[in-house]
Formats: structure tokens, C-alpha cells, sequence
């Protein structure tokens, strides 16, 4: 498996946002805009968490909460950006395509996603860093 597959999974044609029925004939779409997306909070919350951390020990200015946040939106970015040929939709009788529908709902998973990821990185925070 390569490194640029790690997080990203096979969809069916009909259903490029489900991973439920993916085959590997089919390019992949990144596991975060997929419904299954809920396994792999816990590593991005881990992953966006300590990165926040370490700039936080390079500058303070980076202690600000609009920085979990903004590294959860890049996230969204990314999978989308890695996904746009797996996005795409045909039924049998047609090359697949960019459909609009299809690329809204995956912008709309990736923002919500994001901001729910960005928050439990920031909820995360508070737990850990609270003095009893």
C-alpha cells in the first residue's frame, strides 16, 4: 500500500460517498467525505491535537483556538482536492463525471467534518489541560 492510499478508500460508481461497497476498479475518494469517516476521527483528533501543541511551543501566537480549527479545514481541503476522480458518477452507459450534486455533498461533509473535527481537537484540550 502506498502512502498516498492510507487515508483514502474504494466507493462504488452509483455511490461514490459510501465505502461500504467499494471495488478497486474504481479510483478512491478520501475516507473523510465518506459516511465511514467516523473511524478515523480519533487519529486526526490525535494528529491535529499535537500538531497544535508543538506550534504552540514555537510561537504563542498559535495558542489561539482558530488554529485547530484552521488545520481541520485544511484537512477538508485536502480530501476533496485527493477525491475529485473518485467523485466522479456514471451509469453504465457513460464515462464518469464530475456531477454538481456529488461535489456538493462531499464539500458539505468535508465542512461539517471539519468543524466537528476542530471542535473535539479544542474540546480535547480543555480535558487535558484542565488543573483539578
Amino acid at each position: 500500500m502506498s502512502i498516498a492510499n492510507v487515508f483514502k478508500t474504494t466507493t462504488a460508481v452509483r455511490s461514490p460517498l459510501d465505502a461500504s461497497s467499494g471495488t478497486t476498479e474504481k479510483a478512491t475518494v478520501s475516507d473523510f467525505l465518506t459516511v465511514q469517516t467516523f473511524t478515523n476521527f480519533a487519529a486526526m483528533t490525535g494528529a491535529i491535537t499535537a500538531a497544535w501543541h508543538g506550534a504552540q511551543t514555537l510561537t504563542p501566537r498559535a495558542a489561539t483556538v482558530w488554529v485547530p480549527y484552521l488545520c481541520a479545514f485544511a484537512w477538508g481541503v485536502i480530501s476533496v482536492l485527493i477525491s475529485v476522480q473518485g467523485l466522479k458518477k456514471s451509469d453504465d452507459s457513460q464515462q464518469p463525471k464530475l456531477e454538481i450534486g456529488t461535489v456538493f455533498q462531499a464539500i458539505f461533509v468535508a465542512v461539517v467534518n471539519s468543524l466537528v473535527l476542530g471542535g473535539a481537537v479544542v474540546g480535547t484540550n480543555v480535558v487535558t489541560s484542565q488543573t483539578p
